[in-house]
């Protein structure tokens, strides 16, 4: 016997032909920390793995996001467009593992040395 939640989402898929949310977003979800100056600050440093300059996007690479979430911002680097996403063999294509032992970055140093950078800059 249906019930409850499973009959609302029985009906819902039987009358309108689509599924119901799993919950209710709410604009108090809480996740992790996020921060456009930061990331703005980010993107005009340059690339870590290449060098280039002016072409860098905010690239995540911590591992606090989950479920579908996108990680801190502040575990963000510089990587240009052509390191970060769009050539072969770079982060996205690659994943971080394997990124990390192609080009000799490493996060985990890297972003404790912008955050501490970041902190004195608005300090």
């Amino acid at each position: 016997m249906l019930t409850g939640k499973r009959l609302e989402a029985y009906l819902a898929w039987v009358i309108h032909g689509r599924r119901t949310p799993l919950r209710a977003m709410s604009s108090m979800r809480r996740g992790p920390p996020r921060n456009e100056a930061y990331k703005d600050w980010i993107r005009s440093l340059p690339c870590v793995a290449c060098g280039v300059e002016g072409r860098s996007e905010a690239a995540h690479t911590g591992g606090d996001g989950g479920m579908s979430m996108k990680a801190s911002d502040y575990s963000c680097v510089p990587l240009c467009a052509d390191c970060h996403r769009q050539a072969p063999g770079v982060y996205h294509r690659l994943g971080k593992c394997a990124f990390v032992r192609a080009r000799g970055v490493r996060f985990e140093e890297m972003t404790a040395r912008l955050q501490k950078e970041w902190r004195r800059k608005c300090a």
